[in-house]
């Protein structure tokens, strides 16, 4: 039967992570089962949050099974998987009463922890004939998936959590603390092992399809990886005071553009320097804001011609340039970084700042929606200003503006 109330929420949350289609297929593709599931798992309650069912087994989101009749209820009062090769000759399942029940000859269930302990449910994959999952390669895939599905619903919860009368900034900083704490390096690092390790030893036996399969997997865990580096980079572009120093903005325009050469000789991109201001500022984090306005530019560069990005400058008192938010009879350094890419809607000029927000998405854009915002934190630790100018297909125009 359907589920409805509390639970749909869970439902919903699972259903919101994008990768876990992925997860299911190479479940079972790796294993050469044809059903995977998430369940929610309850004291009384098993029901399905995702499913992938090629058999067909009859099951659907949302459905539910009584749970004394599944093994998933043992995965719940032991925290430890249930696993079996071969129901028939498995000296502890081989009289259970549950596959006989449901036909199957092959189970795999294994926990999803909360970062709090809590028991959410599991990643389950089961066939009605025999397949060998009971071994190392199998369990520690299920044990990678399990934990990027747990941090996932982690995160999807703190952001829940985030209470509507906290600055925005405060809430963002709740948010990406939590995730710059939480040490996803290691199980990446180890999905990323494993799919390229199946994926070589089972090469032969891989469909073409599976093969792409594998592929965007790794791609996927590579892009998450880039996430997360730029979610670090953001939590740790703090305000520090002792950290400022005079320097000449044109060499940390060229640290920033020898940081990303190959991607500019590739492309055949120009980057144009005009002299440029001399301020008090943290270079490192100029450096960064630099790097992440021409990243950002080859991130959407236009396929009609070659990219342009120009740099320049000037200095001003804040009311010669009509910028809101600047103090009238203090002096800035106005830096612009114009490019001839694809360039954006005018009224999207707010929201290109925003974290995650990306106006555009290609397979193979590299951008992960964190840069802009990085760089408009930068700016107000720098107590300047930032805006945004865009025409479609013709330019984006960034205007930096730091207090001299």
């Amino acid at each position: 039967m359907k589920i409805i109330g509390p639970l749909q929420n869970d439902i919903e949350d699972i259903q919101s992570i994008s990768i876990v289609p992925t997860i299911l297929d190479v479940v079972c593709r790796a294993t050469g089962m044809g059903f995977a599931a998430i369940a929610r798992v309850t004291e009384d309650t098993w029901v399905t949050c995702g499913v992938l069912d090629k058999i067909p087994f009859g099951l659907s989101v949302g459905d539910e099974l009584a749970i004394e009749t599944t093994f998933c209820k043992q995965v719940r009062e032991s925290d430890k998987l249930v696993v079996m090769d071969h129901v028939d000759t498995d000296e502890v399942y081989h009289n259970h009463p549950i596959p006989a029940q449901y036909g199957f000859q092959s189970y795999i269930s294994v926990p999803i922890i909360r970062k709090n302990g809590e028991f959410f449910g599991t990643l389950c994959a089961l066939d009605l004939k025999p397949n060998k999952v009971n071994n190392p390669q199998i369990i520690d895939m299920f044990s990678m998936f399990t934990e990027l599905i747990a941090f996932h619903l982690d995160a999807i919860e703190t952001m829940r959590k985030q209470d509507t009368a906290i600055k925005k900034k405060d809430n963002e900083l709740a948010a990406y603390d939590f995730i710059s704490s939480h040490d996803l390096q290691e199980p990446l690092r180890k999905i990323q092992i494993l799919t390229s390790t199946i994926e070589e030893q089972e090469h032969q036996n891989l469909s073409n399809k599976g093969k792409k399969y594998f592929k965007s997997i790794k791609k996927a865990a590579t892009r998450m990886r880039r996430i997360l580096n730029d979610l670090l980079t953001y939590s740790e572009t703090e305000f520090k005071p002792k950290s400022f120093k005079e320097q000449d903005l044109k060499v940390l325009v060229e640290r920033a553009k020898s940081r990303l050469n190959k991607q500019i000789e590739e492309t055949n991109t120009v980057i144009d320097i005009d002299t440029l201001c001399t301020l008090n500022v943290v270079p490192i984090q100029i450096e960064q804001l630099f790097y992440n306005l021409f990243a950002n530019s080859l991130s959407f560069k236009s396929s009609k011609r070659p990219l342009l990005i120009e740099v320049s400058s000037a200095k001003g008192l804040g009311k010669t340039f009509g910028m809101e938010g600047l103090e009238d009879n203090v002096m800035y350094c106005e830096i612009i970084v114009k490019d001839n890419g694809t360039g954006f809607d005018q009224q999207y000029s707010q929201k290109i700042f925003e974290i995650f927000q990306r106006l555009k998405f290609k397979e193979d854009d590299k951008s992960t929606g964190i840069g802009l915002s990085i760089v408009k934190r930068i700016v107000e630790n720098h107590r300047g200003e930032i805006i945004a100018l865009g025409k479609p297909d013709h330019y984006a125009i960034f205007k930096v503006y730091l207090p001299l």
